[in-house]
């Protein structure tokens, strides 16, 4: 993604890890179900980007010129591979942070900081690439294609 798709994003996993923090808790324990739900978005972008590979809309697509991407092929592409890069690196996150990482005292006050930290973030920031790239999947069905 660029310009202001990707401040819109990073701004969005800054606030949802903030966030996170007062809805999600160490006593989570659904990081299974994430790592299936995130594994079932990622062969649905790749088959949605197959059938895409061999549709006639590539080549409209690669004829309409767009700014920032150049043409809205490459804006989708671009679009895929952002994706598909967040979720897989979502799930290695979730197989290779730890439950607790530190636990820090302030007063009487105990922070702890661990994996749970990140599970609104994958989840928002899935929700976010999902709706860029349907969007634009939708939208260029209505572009007249040559068969």
């Amino acid at each position: 993604m660029k310009g202001e798709d990707n401040i819109s994003f990073w701004i969005l996993l800054l606030t949802s890890t903030i966030v996170g923090y007062w809805i999600f808790d160490e006593t989570f324990n659904r990081y299974s179900d994430m790592i299936t739900f995130l594994s079932i978005m990622i062969g649905f972008k790749i088959t949605s980007l197959s059938i895409l590979f061999d549709s006639p809309l590539k080549k409209t697509l690669y004829d309409r010129k767009i700014e920032k991407y150049g043409t809205e092929l490459h804006r989708l592409k671009n679009f895929y591979k952002h994706s598909l890069i967040f979720e897989v690196v979502s799930v290695i996150l979730l197989f290779v942070i730890p439950e607790n990482i530190v636990t820090i005292e302030i007063y009487a006050y105990k922070i702890t900081i661990g994996r749970y930290l990140i599970v609104l973030p994958i989840l928002l920031g899935v929700v976010f690439c999902f709706y860029k790239v349907y969007y634009d999947l939708l939208h260029i069905f209505t572009h007249p294609t040559n068969n």
